[in-house]
């Protein structure tokens, strides 16, 4: 018959209709025609058949008109319990207007009383059909959900696994830098613990300033090795006791461009390269070694000048002892537009980080 579908599962009926004489000859029909037949005589009795026996039919007719509770009635329950299962209402003659009501309210179908068997059978198998579409639609849908949920699992845990990787991979690097500043102090024995002090002050006027957190990272680097351009210049310069003469101190001018130059072939330092170049360079154009002035000066580079002349001056060097805290001041107000970018000594003096600066170091002259 056209409307049982060919198919080695056995279709399973739902008839719901208050008159015993239509339960039959419905039953004794599809039953005729291969279909699997379960009857009630009520919408709440369909509704307890549904609950108790975890039924979930094919299809259910649905008769619109019976007593203890219609099928207008039951349609959203039955709906609700087994919403993949096409629901097709029985109607009268006189009651084709409700039938079409119910189909706007979620009925597949509606029949009308009475109805060839053929007719019936035919229905059905168009609803049995859609109950298989929709049916492997929600296989799909929840196969889908399922990948979804399998796949932000996956993303999010991938997420996890980066992260930890790259704060290993910058504790190793911060760790090789830390390294590299180690090895620019031990050739030069005046600066012990400088590129550290420096990093620290830089760190904290860029959080005065305000420095987006994605270049705060490249700052510490830079600060860090400001001198590593010092490796290549004689220890007979940098420890020199007394003045420099002419010739060498153009040698120690050379020491921001070897150190860009070292960093340029790291990409990991691609970032801090002008601030470590241009660490030298003066706010009115008179520094080295380019000779750059104002805002070309790369805004890591500002801070650290900064960082970098304050911690000179308050440690004792070969060719001098430490000035007295008040004096250093004095001359960073000076230089204020001059040698330094005018916000960061305003950032400087806002902070007070001269105050920080004398905790770290109880021994300064005041």
């Amino acid at each position: 018959m056209e409307g049982q579908m060919a198919s080695s599962v056995q279709r399973t009926i739902l008839v719901v209709d208050d008159d015993p004489a239509i339960r039959k000859v419905l039953s004794l029909g599809l039953e005729r025609l291969d279909f699997n037949v379960r009857l009630a005589s009520n919408g709440q009795e369909a509704i307890d058949l549904l609950g108790s026996a975890g039924l979930e039919p094919d299809c259910v007719l649905l008769d619109i008109r019976m007593p203890i509770l219609s099928g207008r009635e039951a349609l959203p329950k039955i709906r609700e319990m087994v919403p993949l299962t096409p629901v097709i209402m029985l109607t009268a003659y006189n009651d084709l207007a409700t039938g079409l009501d119910a189909m706007k309210n979620g009925a597949f179908d509606y029949l009308v009383k009475p109805s060839r068997l053929e007719h019936i059978a035919e229905v059905i198998g168009k609803a049995a059909r859609y109950r298989d579409i929709m049916r492997e639609k929600f296989e799909l849908d929840k196969k889908k959900e399922e990948y979804r949920q399998s796949l932000e699992r996956s993303i999010e845990s991938t997420a996890l696994e980066l992260n930890e990787t790259y704060r290993k991979l910058k504790t190793a690097n911060m760790q090789t830098v830390q390294a590299l500043a180690e090895t620019i102090e031990a050739k030069d024995q005046y600066t012990q613990g400088h590129c550290e002090r420096v990093k620290n002050l830089s760190l904290k006027l860029a959080e005065t300033l305000g420095l987006p957190a994605d270049q705060m990272q490249a700052l510490e680097i830079a600060a860090l090795l400001h001198d590593i351009g010092k490796i290549g210049i004689p220890e007979r310069i940098l420890n020199k006791a007394g003045p420099l003469e002419p010739e060498e101190n153009e040698v120690i001018k050379m020491h921001p461009i070897i150190g860009a130059q070292i960093l340029s072939i790291v990409e990991l330092f691609a970032k801090a390269v002008d601030g470590v170049r241009h660490h030298h360079e003066r706010w009115d154009g008179q520094g080295y070694p380019d000779g750059i002035s104002g805002e070309d000066i790369d805004p890591l580079a500002r801070i650290i000048a900064l960082a970098d002349t304050f911690d000179a001056m308050a440690q004792t060097r070969p060719y001098r002892d430490a000035l007295p805290i008040q004096m250093i001041l004095e001359e960073i107000r000076s230089q204020q537009s001059k040698q330094f970018a005018p916000e960061v000594v305003d950032a400087f003096f806002k902070a007070r980080l001269y105050e920080e600066y004398l905790d770290w170091n109880l021994s300064l002259p005041t």
